[in-house]
């Protein structure tokens, strides 16, 4: 993953802005800007979090897995913040991929 997405992520863990694992997003009462999930997350686990990215009009978007959340054994991960949410957006679309 890009440096500076884990950057971003790491700036809105630190701040606060962070809801970890598809319950407490589901249950989230903050605003959310943006969801993200791991390749690893489960069916099931993908369609709730799809549900609430249409309810809260929100994109949805996998990650590679992240060291930190791996830690915290967590596959999913929301943004509250719409700064650094656009931010990890941009920098997720406009990703080079690599060549083989």
């Amino acid at each position: 993953m890009n440096s500076k997405i884990q950057t971003y992520i790491g700036f809105a863990i630190k701040k606060g802005s962070a809801v970890f694992g598809c319950d407490q997003i589901k249950s989230c009462r903050k605003r959310i800007y943006l969801i993200l999930f791991t390749e690893d997350l489960s069916p099931n686990s993908q369609s709730v979090l799809r549900s609430v990215s249409e309810r809260v009009q929100c994109p949805l978007l996998q990650i590679e897995t992240y060291q930190f959340l791996q830690s915290k054994n967590c596959k999913a991960l929301a943004i509250c913040d719409k700064s650094l949410a656009g931010a990890i957006t941009e920098n997720l679309m406009y990703m080079p991929r690599e060549e083989k």
